[in-house]
């Protein structure tokens, strides 16, 4: 196929969004890298080196693992739903994960981790799993009437 014709699919939006996601990435890089003393990009690197191995070896096989169970037990209309908030779920949970556990705390600066993070993972899961349940629940009842 004519790479020509593979990106005559991208529409101006997606052209856009590229471009500002490349500025905002770069700008990420920059401050990265000019602040190396108070942002100290190997320790950057190894916390995300860690992420993707986490996610990759250990976030994405549960997540399909638990997908693959609860096949069975959901129905075809609502199965979309119900893995959509499950990967969302397992995101969030993944990036809470430092905060919750609070690594990086420091006993003499209360306001370097100054919120509830369990409470508010807890409300974000609950909002996920409350929107997915309302929107199965309109579809259920719009499908019915």
């Amino acid at each position: 196929m004519d790479p020509a014709e593979l990106t005559s699919r991208y529409g101006p939006l997606f052209w856009s969004c590229l471009a500002v996601g490349t500025v905002v990435m770069g700008f990420g890089l920059i401050s990265l890298f000019s602040k190396a003393g108070a942002t100290k990009p190997l320790n950057f690197a190894a916390f995300y080196v860690g992420l993707a191995l986490v996610h990759d070896f250990l976030l994405a096989p549960a997540t399909i693992v638990i997908a693959t169970g609860l096949r069975g037990v959901s129905s075809r209309a609502g199965r979309g739903l119900l893995f959509g908030a499950l990967i969302v779920s397992a995101v969030v949970v993944l990036f809470a994960v430092p905060l919750v556990s609070g690594w990086g705390a420091q006993p003499d600066n209360p306001s370097f981790l100054p919120r509830n993070y369990a409470l508010g993972l807890a409300l974000v899961l609950a909002l996920v799993w409350g929107v997915a349940a309302a929107v199965l629940l309109a579809r259920t009842r719009r499908g019915s009437s």
